[in-house]
């Protein structure tokens, strides 16, 4: 006796569930996944269901590209980021410089305009 098939809604479940799973474990998902899981053999899934294989295997293609973009995404934000610190590196460094001049121009003004005055400076106990 023959055991009776699945309907085109455990199979499509079944499909999501694969897709899910893979998914989350960063596997590939693959359409022998979903056979084992139904307990259907290769020649039999593919004879009964050829639409569904066929969505399954452009929702596969289509998360395989989303998540494809979003490694590319992360790794392009990094690029940025490393860009952006450079960059905010560079920013601290020129003003250092800048706040270093600036002291050294603010301390021979102070001594200029002591000296003009008439300012006497006493030694430091």
């Amino acid at each position: 006796m023959k055991k009776p098939l699945p309907d085109d809604a455990a199979v499509q479940a079944a499909m999501d569930g694969v897709l899910t799973e893979c998914e989350t474990s960063g596997r590939r998902a693959t359409v022998t996944s979903v056979e084992d899981r139904l307990g259907i053999t290769h020649a039999t899934f593919y004879r009964n269901y050829p639409a569904l294989i066929t969505w399954f295997q452009q929702q596969n293609k289509s998360r395989a590209a989303t998540q494809v973009s979003r490694k590319d995404s992360a790794a392009d934000d990094l690029a940025r980021l490393r860009r952006d610190n450079s960059d905010l590196k560079k920013l601290v460094a020129i003003y250092a410089n800048a706040i270093r001049q600036l002291t050294l121009d603010n301390a021979a003004m102070t001594a200029e305009l002591d000296k003009t005055s008439g300012v006497t400076t006493l030694r430091p106990r």
